[in-house]
């Protein structure tokens, strides 16, 4: 895809792509055969996908609520027991929101389309950019981190352990329990995967992008004022009048869309944002640094966005 064409409709047709290979659905408001979800190898793929996070979760509940493990272990099954039943509710909350997305993707891209300056829509691109890099790169930075400490316990003699769940036991080094575990891992690798493309990445673009169209909105005020002031300079007091009320006007009803933009947008992704509130604390109380990081930056960026759209 050409990436000089608007980059709203760049940045949101690349994540509905991306969403729809991770199992999450079609999110793109226009119909395409090739991105079709209702078909039966599509929803065989999706159920299994999901009823394997699902289960997961279910066995590291388990493990924090009944299982006999040591005392590192068990605090590891409590942390990600809990912030994954959190991913998981994220995940339900995305879905099920899946026809207002569509529609928010293309407001989103219609709303002061006719007034973006392409200098404005690189630097929002660049943006994005820096911010899912960076929360890409803190989440597997974090998995790696469990991952080695995993090796280190089996070199040390132990088990080979990163996710925590009820089977198998801790005393269990059996050729299946081993496979288990190594199975636990990929699917925690392919689960953040799916976590930062449909929930927290997709989140994050969509308040930056709901901030630069606030931007461009006080550019077009600003640019009207100017020219304004030019025909004023050049004594053209009527055609003046005439362009300040019909830019005011245009003006106005961009600016009322946009707050009706808002309403959408935190009915979409309310859940998502409050959730990563309530996980990034579970991290906080935890001794998981790596996991509590990750869930802060993303915290941070979350809010850093979200109070740039209130100053603008």
């Amino acid at each position: 895809m050409n990436k000089n064409m608007n980059k709203n409709h760049y940045i949101l047709k690349t994540y509905c792509d991306k969403i729809f290979l991770v199992g999450s659905g079609n999110f793109w408001y226009q119909k395409t055969e090739s991105r079709n979800d209702k078909t039966l190898l599509y929803k065989i793929y999706s159920c299994v996908l999901f009823f394997t996070y699902g289960f997961m979760t279910v066995l590291e509940i388990m493990a924090a609520t009944m299982g006999d493990f040591p005392d590192d272990e068990k605090r590891d099954s409590v942390t990600f027991a809990s912030s994954h039943t959190l991913i998981m509710i994220k995940f339900i909350s995305i879905i099920k929101n899946k026809e207002l997305l569509k529609t928010l993707n293309r407001k989103m891209m219609m709303i002061c389309e006719a007034h973006e300056e392409q200098t404005l829509m690189d630097e929002m691109y660049r943006i994005v950019k820096i911010n899912v890099v960076a929360y890409c790169v803190a989440v597997y930075g974090s998995v790696t981190f469990f991952v080695f400490e995993g090796l280190r316990k089996f070199y040390d003699g132990s088990h080979f352990v990163t996710i925590v769940t009820y089977y198998p036991s801790k005393d269990d080094d059996t050729m299946l329990a081993s496979i288990f575990r190594i199975a636990t891992t990929l699917v925690l690798l392919v689960m953040m995967l799916s976590m930062i493309i449909s929930v927290d990445t997709y989140t994050m673009a969509y308040l930056i992008m709901y901030k630069y169209k606030f931007i461009t909105l006080r550019h077009y005020f600003k640019r009207l004022r100017e020219n304004v002031d030019e025909l004023v300079a050049a004594g053209k007091a009527r055609l003046a009048a005439e362009k300040l009320a019909q830019g005011l006007v245009e003006g106005i009803k961009m600016h009322n869309e946009l707050l009706s933009l808002s309403k959408d947008i935190h009915k979409a992704f309310g859940t998502v944002m409050a959730l990563q509130l309530c996980q990034s604390s579970g991290s906080a109380v935890s001794l998981l640094l790596q996991i509590a990081v990750t869930m802060y930056l993303l915290l941070a960026l979350f809010l850093c966005n979200a109070g740039e759209i209130t100053y603008q």
